[in-house]
């Protein structure tokens, strides 16, 4: 096309509007004065390339132009690989199993890395101690494997995290 980044006179909103059907959408155009053409009585501007994601002209680290889209595809790149990591992350923790007992073996009580209840067994001597002993004793043992597995997961997803390269969120914070 044959625009050039000359000086636009009031005819700028024109040029505008058919530069940005003629351009990437990565590039827009944004008026810049030139301080050696104006004057009181000129309001002159000269139409100046901004990359929408970042610079102008040759990129460092992509090789060549493109607004940063070589640092847009490692992005990407990178999201991905975190995705598969904690997709990974994720199957690793439902099929691990975190074991906890109350009532001196009484109760054993299993729950995923995930903190999905799976299994439950209560002894014939703790059941001949009534009900009250048998809940006391299944609650105690879900309490205590529930705070194991949510250690767990944590242990797991700062690994993931450092592994990233990100810090770790604050308690309460995202998480699994």
């Amino acid at each position: 096309f044959f625009f050039s980044y000359g000086t636009i006179d009031a005819g700028a909103p024109m040029i505008s509007a058919i530069c940005s059907l003629l351009l990437p959408a990565s590039q827009s155009f944004v008026a810049v004065p030139r301080p050696d053409v104006l004057s009181a009585h000129s309001p002159r501007a000269v139409a100046a390339p901004r990359m929408l994601f970042g610079g102008g002209g040759a990129s460092k680290e992509g090789g060549g132009g493109g607004g940063g889209m070589g640092n847009m595809m490692e992005t990407i790149k990178k999201a991905q690989e975190v995705g598969v990591k904690v997709k990974a992350l994720q199957e690793e923790l439902v099929n691990t199993e975190i074991e906890a007992t109350a009532a001196d073996g009484g109760v054993t009580v299993v729950i995923s890395g995930a903190q999905v209840p799976m299994d439950v067994k209560v002894s014939e001597d703790l059941c001949s101690k009534g009900a009250e002993a048998v809940s006391d004793a299944i609650s105690l043992a879900m309490r205590e494997a529930h705070k194991n597995s949510m250690e767990y997961s944590k242990q797991k997803l700062g690994a993931l995290y450092a592994e990233i390269g990100l810090p770790m969120p604050p308690e309460g914070g995202p998480g699994m």
